[in-house]
């Protein structure tokens, strides 16, 4: 999912969904080869609560370029989802293009135009110079990779090697997405765009910055250019997080919900609280104890509830801790 989509994904569905998008696979410190999250169910022993089976565990192993190869995700030890992705320089890029203009247009059971605009991008690419990713459903492993594809990504970089354009096709080759990204002055991300199989905005990303707050501002704009979510993330002098403010809008760009969440100063987090509507006051607060490795990320993440009752701060009754532990295999 592109970031466009990811964020106002994470907009629509609530809180929760942006809190929680990729949680554990960024910001890692040093080149990974494996990551594995696990969300262990919270088991009452006393008054303590202990790790329990896991609940859900996802794990994403990653090339020497720090590119994901494989995406699993088990509910509990059972395998429910994993892709796989094939990563393609230039010289293969092109070679599979050259491959696909030369041979047979693709066999498929929709409208022969299904399957020609693939065929079409790669007679107008041609001449450029492009990378490409594949991506495979990777829970049938008895089927060969070619049989389990998903989708295919090919990208363009500017002139300073940046990814600049992104053109994205189904299963059969027909055309699903397209994005284009710009670039400040700074060499950071301005700007990016996605389009729709017919070639419409879907949804616009803007990233502002301001140097003398130290903050950097990431606004996700829907296809009627109505504002839908900001993110506000402000630093420390040391360049570490210090604050992030997540807010979703209505069509009117009212505030649906809004996160504050607060960091420490090594950059983990300590407390966050999410609001609903507009409020003033959080409808509930969570407190993180964070423990790190040796290279200072986190390996586990316990987050206790806090509700607001009669103007009180009471611990959330009989709720469990939601815990997260990460396994970092490095490079």
């Amino acid at each position: 999912m592109n970031i466009p989509s990811l964020l106002l994904a994470a907009a629509l569905s609530g809180p929760a969904a942006a809190q929680e998008a990729n949680r554990g696979f960024e910001e890692i410190s040093g080149p990974a080869a494996a990551v594995k999250v696990t969300y262990p169910r919270q088991v009452k022993k006393g008054e303590a609560w202990t790790d329990g089976p896991p609940s859900m565990s996802y794990v994403n192993l990653y090339d020497d370029k720090g590119r994901a190869v494989e995406e699993s995700q088990y509910s509990g030890k059972q395998l429910s989802l994993k892709k796989v992705t094939t990563w393609l320089e230039a010289p293969e890029a092109a070679a599979f293009c050259a491959a696909l203009r030369k041979g047979p247009s693709p066999d498929t059971s929709f409208a022969e135009t299904d399957g020609s605009a693939l065929e079409k991008f790669c007679a107008d690419s041609a001449k450029k110079k492009f990378t490409a990713r594949f991506e495979h459903d990777g829970t049938s492993p008895s089927r060969p990779l070619s049989d389990r594809l998903i989708r295919r990504t090919f990208t363009f970089p500017d002139k300073q090697g940046r990814p600049a354009e992104e053109w994205t096709f189904d299963m059969t080759g027909a055309f699903e997405s397209r994005v284009e990204r710009k670039y400040g002055k700074d060499g950071k991300p301005a700007e990016e765009t996605a389009y729709n199989f017919d070639d419409l905005p879907v949804s616009r990303t803007v990233y502002t910055r301001n140097k003398a707050a130290e903050t950097e501002t990431v606004s996700v704009f829907n296809d009627r250019d109505q504002l839908v979510s900001r993110v506000v993330k402000a630093y420390r002098e040391t360049g570490r997080l210090r604050k992030v403010t997540e807010t979703a809008l209505d069509d009117g760009e009212q505030e649906r919900w809004r996160n504050e969440t607060a960091y420490d100063q090594k950059g983990y987090r300590a407390s966050e609280a999410r609001y609903t509507g507009g409020a003033q006051n959080p409808d509930y607060e969570y407190e993180y104890r964070v423990q790190a490795d040796k290279r200072g990320n986190w390996v586990r993440e316990s987050r206790t509830k806090f509700v607001n009752f009669r103007g009180r701060r009471l611990p959330a009754p009989g709720e469990a801790p939601t815990v997260v532990i990460r396994e970092i295999t490095y490079r």
